[in-house]
């Protein structure tokens, strides 16, 4: 399990992650490519470099055991993290690399990049997982997405006006049992970003435009999108 973590970007997504894990690993360090972010970073009270993305990298190999580093890739523009992706990639062949994506599209590109993972960046998803990280007892549960098991990922599935979930309820899903997949939460989009624990027992109407945010190994959670999308009939 990586000892060290060094987060690139600081926005609404990457400023939830670096909060939580400066405090977990051992080394931290964040990165940004623009003095603006390096303000912000500054009176947020972290200490930060500013980085150019041409950068040969050797800084990182001096300051960290790259081998029990995690990097997240958390720029704000999805061609500069495919290009950060790349270039890490090149340069360390066993980096554990995370990268954070704005749509399916640019996911594909950060795998294909060199990404060990791709986590979708809308703020529900940086929040369930600053809170994810910020819990002991399921910690390990991020862990094992991050670093143990190549399959397991979190993804978030929005429901479609036509979708066989429309007019169901939570309760009434048995996510675990009949589709293999644990949901972490899930985003109201008639209250925008607002989003509710599923541990937390709030029995939510599903409506279009809903967010599910669900963990679990990629063809169960295919199955899940299969069966989000089917259509009434």
């Amino acid at each position: 399990m990586a000892r060290s973590a060094a987060v690139f970007g600081f926005n609404e997504y990457s400023r939830q992650i670096a909060n939580q894990v400066r405090d977990i690993y051992q080394d931290f360090a964040l990165f940004v490519i623009s003095e603006e972010e390096k303000k912000e970073a500054l009176q947020a009270g972290f200490l930060v470099e500013l980085i150019d993305l041409s950068e040969d990298w050797q800084g990182i190999e001096r300051q960290f055991d790259v081998e029990s580093l995690i990097v997240f890739c958390a720029l704000a523009n999805d061609a500069e993290n495919v290009f950060l992706t790349i270039s890490l990639r090149a340069t360390f062949d066993k980096l554990n690399i995370v990268a954070l994506a704005q749509d399916n599209e640019s996911a594909i590109k950060m795998k294909s990049a060199g990404a060990d993972k791709v986590l979708p960046s809308l703020q529900i998803a940086a929040s369930v997982i600053s809170d994810m990280l910020g819990k002991p007892i399921v910690t390990k549960v991020l862990h094992e997405v991050l670093y143990e098991d190549g399959l397991l990922n979190i993804i978030e599935i929005e429901v479609t006006k036509d979708s066989e979930f429309v007019g169901k309820y939570l309760h009434d899903i048995h996510f675990k049992s009949e589709y293999d997949v644990i949901l972490l939460a899930i985003v109201d989009h008639e209250l925008g970003t607002t989003f509710s624990f599923a541990s937390k027992g709030h029995n939510h109407h599903i409506d279009p435009g809903d967010i599910l945010v669900v963990i679990g190994y990629q063809d169960k959670l295919d199955a899940l999108i299969r069966a989000v999308r089917k259509v009434h009939v």
